[in-house]
């Protein structure tokens, strides 16, 4: 996610001198085109810049080493934070073009990010609307990790907005230091309705890629290669285990065969199937169906051979839903090239027939989600209620029994939510807004991460005016003093990561600065000059006075826990092994050469260990109270976690970004569905008897989309599953700036400053945020007994379940049903089937749904004289729309406002009495009651889906 946020001040710059054609927005004045191709041939006036291009920074035109002429721009700068680029402008009609097709020619040498996030090499295309307002923003790259030295074609299909009118295109280092070449660039407008098509494979030609060819995964060394036959790009498999794989666009279940056509080029292939093409069928859990594995074999290639034609037919077996072709090499000698991927049904295959970047949901009489500008004080909204404020009266948090409790008494449990950078740093105004929210929300603590992430001044922990990051900046500083106060003051905790994407700079003393990747990376948990800044800043942030409050942070019970760092660890060269710059690997190789321990990754889990203890113990010496974990990451890897758990840290931060199976049915794509346990297998790595456990940072991964569409279930299985496995904390992500109000818009798509497509922004998902008071309600109050004197409930306590059972989930059959004493109903695909409970019944005929009622107060809901009801299935923006029909990759990600699925459901309430019900608007404000249905076991709430609202208030008068 990292990537996606780019220097904020790119943004407006090349508004400037656009020229007389754009000012007013007058419908009759003539745009220029964009380019179809430009080559940078021309210079008619001779001025050292291309025809049709202003706005040079740091390029120059030069006459030899083109790839399609003699010319190409070349972009070079050794400062970092220069925004090197070169812009173009010209008319865009969205109502007539849903797409552009940006293509280039690259080469790369000695590319290094700039100081700030987003500064890399790379394209922007910003969408400008009526009264040039910025609608949208598209970008190719960022391309540090292209191969260097190389000519590479770059492609991206990126949607337009219906409502623009006018597009400013820029290419540039944009921050970077290096040298980038760009030649042949080439703009194609796609016209509005789409194109059919039959072949079941996107992007088969493999011409589009950034570079990685888009809808495919490549792994083991498989790369886009240049050129491909009669084109510009094919697929290379260079190596033994080399796989390209793609699943294809639509269901197949219908199909009695499929046609598989390829070409193929092969040099050196040993043996008698040195390289083979495969298709694999699975049913709609993604589960293999047929023959071995679900496979069947479709080509095998050995020796040398010039391009040619291979061609297989299928039968699709009974029981398959979704089929994956897979190109692998087994050989670690020659090489295979791939191209011109073709598959169709047969033995018609106009009954594949289908419109790439055109599946959409019927969202017909879908009403527009109200948005949220605040939630009303004592509405039923408001589950404020749950926190004990100001955080910290019951004194510390520590560690007891292997689970987070307060120093004065009482278990600790945190429902949480993460700020995404520079979300901490808001005026006081919109601090105090945002913590009132989340008070009234139900939310009882705040991850600060990222705090350190470079977006320029007042958005960022360090100076942005210095080249160092030894100095703290005073305005961003004071900002992040107010919103700890405020949060305090309502009862929400802060957990606090110390060393998360920290841009080091020239004057910190750190060897080559700028070829690190955000926080150091593999290096911090080696090198002594990024080990001493890094506990240098997190002494003087945890010592530093907060004015607010009349406390430095480290003596202020308000903070729940320490993280020294996120996702910065020596197991990422895992992956990407050329984070780790030379000098660095050569100083690693001369530690591990002193180790006593054998395996690299074994020396890797001691380095870790031994930098994270000191840090932790040097912590601990300036009083530090609360309890420390080491890093914070997604990995999985055996002596990764084994690090985490070592001795020396107080508890495990983990991070969950649950990762749904790609192959499976669209509608099987979500938690409730999960097999494997879903959050509870992935938490079963890390977890230890004698420790806290917190997620403090979960969602599903969603490849690019802002969210998936069952996403309100999967957060009540979450909460679950955090209470059944005794988790000691559930932190969702994330907050970001926009959009505001929440709810308007998906996060990306609002508008003017809200241009950065982020996935899983709640503030952009109302069907998380609508269901946080009764995740808060579960959360929070736990497992509770009876008192049988009071007859109140009361916490009792929570014990590991080793058999990982969540009560009430059924997967197979996508259904979970929630049942506490203040919280009940289900979530997922009822099946028709009702939910009864001794005081609550809920019905409905929805596939999908989240249909929950918790009660309002204190009282479990078996006393309670007020209920929150509330129903949720889908929601998404107006327009949205999925590439194909495995609904993976996104074509259009909408505009606003955003539209919610009609529920139709009944929620009978075994209550005797004046009983009354009022819909809720996205506030909590209460509209003119609506009648209930006497019965003879109480009143029925009919809800028809006729309101575009999710809440609606039961109250016994």
């Amino acid at each position: 996610m990292r990537k996606v946020v780019r220097f904020w001040a790119l943004s407006v710059l090349p508004l400037i001198a656009l020229g007389p054609w754009v000012v007013g927005q007058e419908e009759e004045l003539e745009r220029p085109a964009p380019p179809a191709l430009d080559d940078f041939e021309g210079d008619k006036n001779k001025d050292g810049i291309p025809d049709g291009w202003y706005n040079a920074r740091d390029v120059v035109l030069v006459s030899e080493g083109g790839k399609v002429g003699p010319h190409c721009l070349k972009f070079e700068v050794r400062k970092p934070g220069r925004p090197a680029r070169l812009s173009r402008a010209f008319g865009i009609d969205g109502r007539k073009t849903e797409a552009v097709i940006i293509g280039a020619w690259i080469r790369l040498d000695q590319i290094q990010a700039g100081e700030r996030l987003g500064e890399d090499p790379g394209i922007m295309i910003d969408f400008l609307g009526e009264g040039l307002r910025a609608l949208r923003r598209g970008t190719l790259g960022p391309w540090g990790r292209t191969p260097s030295g190389r000519w590479t074609r770059v492609s991206k299909r990126i949607p337009v907005p219906p409502g623009t009118r006018d597009a400013i295109m820029s290419v540039g280092l944009l921050g970077a230091t290096g040298i980038l070449e760009v030649d042949g660039l080439t703009v194609e407008l796609v016209p509005v309705g789409g194109t059919e098509s039959t072949n079941l494979v996107n992007n088969g030609d493999f011409e589009l890629g950034d570079p990685a060819p888009f809808a495919w995964n490549l792994e083991n060394g498989a790369q886009r290669s240049f050129p491909g036959f009669q084109s510009d790009s094919a697929i290379e498999l260079p190596r033994s285990g080399a796989r390209a794989l793609t699943g294809l666009a639509v269901a197949i279940e219908s199909f009695g065969q499929l046609n598989v056509s390829v070409r193929v080029r092969a040099q050196g292939l040993r043996g008698a199937g040195g390289a083979a093409g495969n298709l694999f069928f699975v049913d709609s859990n993604g589960r293999p169906v047929g023959g071995a594995g679900g496979g069947a074999n479709l080509f095998r290639w050995a020796g040398s051979f010039d391009w040619r034609v291979a061609r297989a037919t299928v039968p699709v077996p009974a029981g398959a839903s979704r089929a994956v072709l897979q190109f692998e090499k087994s050989d670690s000698n020659g090489l295979l090239r791939v191209d011109d991927v073709v598959v169709t049904a047969a033995p018609d295959p106009k009954l594949g027939a289908w419109t790439p970047y055109h599946v959409e949901d019927d969202t017909t009489g879908w009403p527009a989600v109200t948005p949220s500008q605040s939630i009303d004080a004592k509405s039923a909204l408001d589950a404020s209620f749950l926190l004990d404020g100001p955080a910290g009266k019951h004194g510390f948090v520590t560690v007891r029994d292997g689970r987070l409790a307060f120093s004065k008494g009482g278990r600790a449990r945190f429902f949480g939510v993460y700020l995404l950078p520079p979300s901490a740093y808001l005026e006081s105004e919109e601090a105090d807004a945002l913590a009132t929210r989340l008070a009234r929300s139900g939310i009882n603590l705040v991850r600060l991460a990222d705090l350190d992430t470079a977006l320029g001044p007042d958005r960022s922990l360090y100076d942005d005016t210095r080249d160092d990051t030894k100095v703290f900046d005073t305005i961003a500083l004071a900002r992040l003093d107010h919103l700890i106060a405020a949060l305090k003051s309502r009862g929400i905790y802060v957990a606090l990561e110390l060393q998360s994407a920290r841009r080091f700079r020239a004057d910190d003393g750190v060897t080559n600065p700028y070829a690190l990747p955000p926080g150091g990376g593999p290096a911090a948990e080696f090198d002594p000059a990024i080990g001493k800044l890094t506990l240098q800043s997190a002494k003087a942030l945890l010592e530093h006075v907060n004015p607010e409050t009349g406390l430095a942070l480290r003596d202020d019970p308000v903070l729940a826990w320490v993280t020294l760092a996120g996702e910065t660890s020596l197991f990422d060269q895992i992956e990407r092994p050329e984070t780790l710059p030379a000098e660095y690997s050569a100083s690693l190789r001369a530690l591990a050469a002193k180790s006593k321990v054998g395996g690299i990754r074994r020396i890797w889990q001691e380095l870790g260990e031994v930098h994270w203890r000191e840090m932790a113990n040097s912590l601990r010496k300036d009083k530090l109270r609360v309890p420390i974990a080491g890093v914070s990451h997604w990995r999985r890897d055996p002596e990764f976690s084994a690090q985490q758990a070592a001795t020396g840290f107080d508890l495990i931060d983990d991070r969950l970004y649950w990762s749904p199976p790609p192959w499976a049915a669209p509608e099987r794509r979500s938690l409730l569905w999960s097999q494997d346990g879903a959050l509870l297998s992935g938490a079963t790595h890390k977890r230890r008897s004698d420790r806290p456990y917190v997620a403090s940072q979960w969602c599903l991964q969603t490849r690019g989309g802002w969210a998936l569409p069952y996403e309100a279930a999967d957060q009540m299985l979450a909460v679950d599953i955090a209470v059944s496995d005794d988790w000691d904390a559930l932190v969702r992500r994330g907050i970001f700036l926009h959009p505001q109000p929440w709810g308007s818009a998906a996060a990306g798509i609002g508008g003017g400053e809200d241009l950065f497509q982020l996935p899983e922004v709640v503030n952009g998902m109302p069907q998380i945020y609508s269901l946080w008071p009764h995740a808060a309600s579960i959360l929070l109050r736990g497992e509770r007994t009876t008192d049988s004197h009071s007859g109140q409930a009361t916490r009792s306590p929570l014990r590991h379940r080793a058999n990982h059972a969540v009560a009430g989930w059924d997967p197979s059959r996508g259904r979970l049903v929630i049942e506490t004493p203040f919280t009940q109903g289900f979530a997922g695909w009822p099946g028709g089937e009702a939910a009864a409970f001794e005081h609550l019944v809920f019905e409905t005929d929805q596939p999908y749904a989240v249909l929950v009622a918790s009660s309002v107060g204190t009282a479990p809901i078996a006393t309670s004289k007020r209920l929150l009801v509330t129903a949720v299935a889908r929601v998404e923006p107006t327009g949205f729309r999925w590439v194909d029909e495995s609904k993976v990759d996104v074509a259009e990600p909408g505009t606003p406002p955003l539209l919610q699925e009609p529920i139709r459901a009944k929620v009978l309430w075994r209550r005797k009495g004046s009983v009354k019900a009022y819909p809720l608007d996205n506030n909590g404000t209460r509209g003119a009651a609506v009648p209930l249905v006497e019965k003879e076991e109480g009143v029925e709430l009919a809800i028809n889906g006729s309101n575009a609202n999710f809440h609606w208030e039961l109250v016994e008068e």
